[in-house]
């Protein structure tokens, strides 16, 4: 699409911005830590909470993990860690499906929100969206019942002959960490505003819409099992979303740069995480 579409690409109005460059790889940095605030809290309530230093540096470690095909390595990731600091196995894969569904029922309430403040929604691909959302989304809430999720987890646990689990944590609660993922997309979707703005002029009457779209392609992106990091998936779903207010040509490359400008972000973070880590450890000795 680049290639056949090089002419439209060189005479789109690209810019560089500096200043909201800046703002928006603060403000999609903090996003990540409040949504590790989020999976504290679901460990809190869970009784397997780690202090928030450690937390940290389980949570941005295990995330190298979805780097590699099939996201069972951020899993695992998360699971040796929690393991390691002598945390229950059955109570962890509770607490990861609590933090998988939350982030997922978030994503999906703000791409829905979204679509009704976008003129476009009114072609026909949308009209199909709304549908489905319309399903899917009371379905996850309703998931995130303690009790509808003690009752599913027992029957498949009694059926594999293991013992059963008991989950402490409230609907309240639950809803709680819904509305800290709720804030996380909001933030990270503010600063991917920002970023699309600081190399090509989008209106602000778009952010919502952009939230919505950064939150619902990392979503598909991540579900995507055989694509490490979601890469091609993520992009795709972006390309097709954007192209509502943009050229097509022009959102393909605002998709490959928001994979290296997301991409970049999270290493920066694992990197710092580790040498504050270091640093502790020599501060001790």
């Amino acid at each position: 699409m680049v290639w056949e579409n090089w002419g439209q690409i060189k005479e789109a109005p690209f810019t560089f911005r500096l200043l909201p460059l800046f703002l928006s790889t603060t403000l999609f940095a903090l996003s990540y830590f409040v949504q590790i605030w989020a999976w504290y809290l679901i460990t809190l309530n869970l009784g397997i909470a780690l202090p928030f230093q450690e937390t940290l540096e389980g949570w941005f470690y295990s995330q190298m993990g979805k780097y590699l095909p099939g996201k069972v390595w951020l899993l695992l990731g998360r699971f040796y860690f929690y393991d390691s600091m002598g945390k229950s196995r059955k109570t962890l894969t509770v607490a990861l499906y609590f933090e998988t569904v939350t982030m997922i029922a978030a994503a999906g309430l703000l791409f829905f929100a979204s679509l009704f403040f976008l003129k476009e929604v009114q072609s026909a691909p949308f009209q199909w969206a709304f549908l489905w959302l319309a399903l899917i989304l009371p379905a996850a809430l309703f998931s995130l019942h303690p009790r509808i999720l003690q009752r599913l987890s027992n029957g498949i646990l009694r059926f594999l002959k293991k013992e059963p689990i008991t989950i402490s944590m409230s609907y309240p609660d639950i809803l709680r960490v819904l509305g800290v993922c709720l804030c996380s997309w909001a933030m990270g979707g503010v600063g991917f505003y920002l970023f699309v703005d600081s190399v090509f002029p989008v209106s602000s009457s778009h952010i919502l819409f952009l939230t919505g779209a950064l939150a619902i392609s990392n979503t598909l992106g991540l579900l995507a099992l055989f694509a490490p990091s979601g890469l091609g998936v993520r992009e795709g779903v972006l390309v097709f979303l954007l192209s509502s207010i943009m050229p097509g040509s022009v959102a393909v490359v605002l998709s490959v740069l928001t994979r290296l400008w997301m991409t970049l972000i999270e290493i920066g973070l694992i990197g710092v995480v580790y040498l504050t880590g270091k640093f502790r450890q020599m501060r001790r000795a």
